[in-house]
């Protein structure tokens, strides 16, 4: 390896660091894969029945079992720094896959760190919270790509690892589509234009059985299929992007992918098939579904490089110049990283409900409790076993499509909201303030605000409340260092 390819490892492998470090929030969904990951490694066992919620739920096939695991190995030999050099790694090895498929372009030019850096800055801000399942889907999916873009290019045999990597992806994330999709498309292209196309489907051929290499067996097969083609038309991350709610957020992601996908055309006079096929499916599943940008830009950044620099070839000086400074920049930047607190576990007062959870504890109020769709997977990591939730995001992994829209009607406070309580064993509501509902029963007869907090309001039944209750904690460095406990931590 050339002494300059080290060192713009060096610099992807630091800028990956700092981004990382800007995160000051959770996924809403970390804390479930927690859960998952302590009970294997602890204790041997893996859920097939979920033991989190009172609500009828159909049997448990976790797809993201394995990322709960390595959650909980760096959660529990680094601490919290362990997540976040999880995330860091994840993103970096991402972005070596994305360069590496680069050079395979015909008459490739130069690695240029503004072009990373510009690629790291909108993956960063799609996946904005800290470390999340799907990483490793994008990773691997970086990592497929360039695979596959080297048998076509070279007449690599690196595609033969694709099988054993099969089975590792499969049981850390159900993205695995993603990757089996895109050797598809290699042999669809391959067929069109008349090129060795037989190593393609071969390997998909061998790849593809082995997705039952997993602890559920075929019925997992059965579950990723309807889990694919699932319409989430309430999950907002599978929203399009010019949804007025996304629009904005999601527009440089999206201009990015297609102006690649149109510059493909304009920079080339002849098209390459295949490449043009890679853009046109990963750039409509990203403008149709947000939370699959992240491949749409994976896919630009790898196989248009050539073509964004003949666009952007009269600004090559000043390219340099930016070159140069960025050289200097990024290791002064790996000296600011101490000031984020990179070894202080997050605690975010507008992101999860830390007041409220801990009035629960404290008091030791027990029983089946309704908490916002997001905020039920920290529920559970707290308060389990003593309070069972009514669902959280793990959705169609465990639930059935009518709770979900028995708690959006609680939500929204449509006329049949009581349904929640009439046909479920529910002891305490713990509704955002912000949601409709919320009103409504702070002048219900039945039931009794007895703590408000920041984000959400704790209602009981007024013949179960008690005369005085304990104020929780209200400094943040508490709630830092409790971050990650569960259980009985309170007797610690």
């Amino acid at each position: 390896m050339k002494k300059r390819d080290i060192l713009i490892y060096i610099m992807l492998a630091i800028a990956c660091l700092f981004l990382v470090c800007l995160s000051t929030n959770y996924d809403y969904d970390l804390f479930a894969r927690l859960i998952v990951g302590e009970r294997f490694i602890e204790n041997g066992i893996l859920p097939f029945k979920d033991f989190l919620s009172y609500t009828p739920t159909h049997p448990w096939y976790d797809h993201e079992w394995g990322s709960g695991v390595v959650f909980y190995l760096f959660l529990k030999y680094l601490g919290s720094v362990g997540l976040i050099l999880l995330q860091a790694v994840l993103m970096f090895f991402t972005a070596v896959f994305v360069l590496k498929t680069q050079k395979l372009q015909k008459h490739a030019y130069p690695v240029s760190l503004v072009f990373m850096g510009i690629f790291l800055a909108l993956f960063m801000r799609l996946n904005s919270e800290l470390i999340r399942c799907q990483l490793f889907s994008f990773m691997f999916f970086s990592m497929f790509l360039y695979f596959l873009e080297k048998a076509r290019k070279k007449g690599s045999n690196l595609v033969w690892f694709i099988p054993l990597i099969t089975i590792i992806w499969n049981n850390l994330h159900g993205g695995i589509v993603s990757g089996l999709g895109l050797i598809f498309l290699y042999f669809i292209g391959a067929l069109i234009e008349r090129k060795p196309w037989k190593k393609y489907i071969a390997v998909l051929a061998v790849s593809t059985p082995l997705l039952v290499i997993n602890p559920y067996g075929l019925k997992y097969l059965q579950f990723l299929f309807s889990a694919a083609t699932k319409h989430r038309k309430y999950i907002t991350e599978w929203w399009p992007f010019y949804h007025r709610r996304h629009v904005l957020y999601y527009m440089p992601m999206s201009l990015y992918g297609i102006f690649a996908f149109v510059i493909n055309f304009i920079e080339n006079k002849k098209i390459d098939i295949t490449k043009t096929l890679v853009l046109a499916v990963t750039l409509y599943s990203g403008l149709a579904h947000v939370k699959l940008l992240s491949i749409t830009i994976i896919a630009a950044a790898a196989l248009c490089y050539n073509d964004f620099c003949k666009v952007f070839g009269f600004m090559k000086k000043l390219t340099r110049k930016i070159e140069k400074s960025l050289y200097l920049a990024l290791p002064m930047l790996a000296l600011l990283i101490p000031l984020f607190s990179p070894l202080v576990p997050r605690a975010d007062l507008y992101k999860l409900p830390l007041y409220e959870i801990e009035f629960l504890k404290i008091n030791r109020i027990k029983g089946n409790i309704v908490v916002p769709f997001g905020f039920g997977s920290y529920t559970s990591y707290k308060l389990y076993p003593d309070n069972l939730i009514f669902m959280d995001g793990r959705y169609e992994e465990v639930y059935d499509d009518k709770e979900f829209m028995v708690l959006r009607n609680f939500n929204l406070n449509e006329p049949n909201w009581d349904d929640i309580i009439k046909n479920y064993d529910t002891d305490i509501l713990m509704p955002q303030k912000t949601a409709d509902i919320y009103p409504a029963l702070v002048k219900n007869k039945d039931w009794e605000l007895i703590f408000e907090g920041r984000l959400c309001g704790i209602f009981v039944k007024k013949d179960k409340r008690a005369f005085s209750y304990y104020e929780p904690e209200y400094d943040i460095d508490y709630y830092r260092k409790t971050m990650f406990k569960h259980g009985d931590y309170l007797n610690e």
